[in-house]
């Protein structure tokens, strides 16, 4: 039986990460693209929505409801309620049947200790995958960013997620150097719901300051003050207001994140060998994940390491895609996966 186009059998790859999930279906591209979140009921403690559905409730959920991440910093925070979501995904990559995968490769975040490590892979295992592969998310975005790691010549990611910065020098099909630090794109909607309320006395929903911080942020200094109105809760008077935020505002704001990130990239530029460091200076770096796309995130760290900045193409999806080439490269896959089981 060719197990490669058996429908029941089906290779995944899993881009689980603490705001948002991707899953790629081996042959198909992305199947499935929702927040990692879950919506529990609770008075029985059951999980009543996922995904999509849990984030519209994120902000306007009743009492009895309380939406929560089962990651937290790219690992399992919650077992049970991390299972229940992901088999609600895999369910759903696999077109709704309730069988299961035979394979699944799963990015996990540079520095993961074995402990952390067995969490997740039971929580892959417990949705009934039979072969589970882990894989460090930054040789996992280097490979979905098209650079050529499985090469001599070394070449350098940064994939800025929602919960974790993951900064990889990669060159033979290994990392010669990285650095995950528990700060991204959450840290920035927490740093402007506090600044707003700090200074203009409101208190704004996540989901607001996610907005602003796409639409208004920026890693360098504004060149023009736009503004944008959103509506929140008086904090002294308890009722309902709209207020004018500027780009210089959220700039303020989300700063002390950007520069955490920028001297991130900079201490693993300092401690990845000369060899690696003269091939980075020549080839430059690539920036994946979701952040990558906040306006003059590339100039802001090109202007601190003096190095040639790309954007990679769809950065959101590096990670997952670099998972999913890997069925095709089947011995590279178990050198990577075996590598960091040994790490």
């Amino acid at each position: 039986m060719n197990f490669s186009i058996n429908p029941f059998t089906e290779d995944l790859a899993v881009d689980l990460g603490t705001v948002h999930t991707f899953i790629y279906g081996r042959g198909r591209g992305m199947v499935v693209n929702e927040p990692s979140l879950v919506a529990i009921d609770k008075v029985s403690n059951e999980v009543i929505a996922v995904g999509n559905e849990a984030l519209e409730m994120l902000g306007r959920s009743p009492e009895d409801v309380v939406v929560a991440y089962p990651m937290q910093d790219g690992v399992v925070a919650d077992s049970q309620l991390a299972q229940t979501m992901l088999k609600k995904f895999v369910r759903k990559a696999r077109g709704g049947r309730a069988r299961f995968s035979r394979r699944i490769i799963l990015s996990v975040p540079a520095g993961i200790t074995s402990v952390e490590r067995k969490a997740i892979r039971d929580v892959v295992e417990g949705v009934g995958a039979s072969h589970v592969y882990l894989v460090e998310e930054g040789l996992a975005a280097a490979l979905g960013a098209k650079l050529p790691a499985a090469e001599m010549t070394g070449s350098m990611v940064v994939d800025i997620g929602g919960a974790t910065t993951s900064i990889a020098a990669v060159a033979n099909a290994g990392i010669v150097e990285s650095e995950t630090i528990r700060i991204g794109g959450l840290d920035m909607d927490r740093a402007i719901t506090g600044y707003i309320k700090r200074e203009r006395h409101v208190l704004i929903g996540e989901r607001t300051a996610e907005r602003l911080k796409m639409v208004l942020g920026s890693a360098t200094d504004p060149v023009e003050d736009h503004k944008s109105i959103v509506k929140g809760q008086n904090v002294s008077e308890g009722g309902p207001e709209m207020i004018e935020v500027s780009s210089f505002e959220v700039h303020q704001a989300i700063d002390p994140i950007v520069r955490k990130i920028v001297e991130a990239v900079r201490l693993v530029l300092e401690r990845i060998p000369p060899e690696v460091a003269g091939d980075i200076h020549d080839t430059g770096l690539v920036l994946t994940g979701g952040i990558a796309l906040l306006a003059g995130m590339d100039a802001r760290i090109s202007q601190a390491t003096k190095l040639h900045v790309a954007i990679a193409e769809s950065p959101r999806q590096s990670v997952g895609r670099g998972l999913v080439a890997l069925y095709d490269q089947p011995l590279l896959l178990r050198r990577v996966a075996r590598n960091l089981e040994l790490s």
